[in-house]
């Protein structure tokens, strides 16, 4: 029997977020997937196609503004990481039935570990992709100076427009403004704004961190620095080599990540 979908329409502030759900069965566990800055649902379709096959359902939302989400991030639709976590996260998670864990891919691996060290996920897992810490000391050379450089580009630009200007920029999409000077200022202070607010840490349980080898925007230090926040396990993932940046072409081959993610939570 195929795979039974829909999608369903959740309000966040001015933000029509569609999620796509995906059910191989009525009784298989859940996965809530969050995407990548700038990536909408539908680039995940495959890894959908993969977890069904697994035995696993799935819910991949759009971040608020991004692909089928409208409105566009502007100064009258906007908001910051303490939003996505302690508000946006939360608001799904009521709205869904209880995942079995909650897949973050970049900036969503970062939403859902902060979430979980607020203990605001409940009982479900926390999976990381290609996910890290922004603090600059995690890169070294020239990629430190270009994580600098766009920190700066991404703080002046959003001021001066009202948004980020990711598409013209090459790094992400039409970003929130207050998301993009929160990233900044991650990388400038080595600490995420919700990290400002003393952890009650109730929901610091199993977390599994996987770094992708070859990525520059997660390097292995900035992967550790992040599954610190949880004291999660790191595992790094050799993909078949292909052309790109890993940080988003595993999503063309998601089976090794599909299968450590597998072995983990079994």
């Amino acid at each position: 029997m195929p795979p039974t979908l829909e999608t369903l329409d959740h309000q966040f502030g001015p933000f029509r977020v569609p999620v796509s759900l995906c059910r191989p069965a009525p009784d298989a566990p859940m996965l809530l997937v969050l995407p990548a800055l700038g990536v909408p649902a539908s680039r995940y379709q495959r890894l959908q196609d993969r977890l069904a096959a697994a035995g696993y359902g799935s819910a991949v939302t759009e971040l608020p503004g991004t692909g089928a989400s409208l409105p566009r991030p502007s100064r009258r639709a906007d908001l910051g990481y303490s939003d996505l976590v302690h508000r946006f996260l939360p608001s799904l998670l009521e709205r869904l039935a209880p995942p079995a864990a909650i897949v973050g891919h970049s900036i969503g691996g970062q939403v859902a570990t902060l979430a979980a060290r607020e203990g605001l996920t409940g009982e479900a897992r926390i999976v990381t992709v290609a996910a890290g810490h922004l603090h600059y000391r995690c890169w070294r050379g020239n990629m430190r100076l270009k994580v600098l450089g766009l920190a700066g580009l991404a703080w002046c630009s959003g001021h001066l427009l009202g948004y980020f200007p990711g598409r013209a920029l090459g790094f992400g999409g039409r970003e929130a403004r207050g998301v993009m000077a929160d990233w900044a200022t991650s990388v400038l202070s080595g600490h995420f704004p919700p990290e400002a607010r003393p952890s009650v840490r109730s929901g610091r349980g199993p977390s599994l961190h996987l770094g992708i080898s070859g990525d520059e925007f997660a390097p292995p230090a900035a992967t550790a620095r992040l599954a610190s926040l949880l004291g999660g396990e790191v595992q790094h993932v050799e993909l078949p080599r292909s052309a790109g940046n890993p940080h988003l072409n595993w999503l063309r081959e998601p089976e090794a990540i599909v299968a450590a993610l597998q072995r983990w939570l079994q």
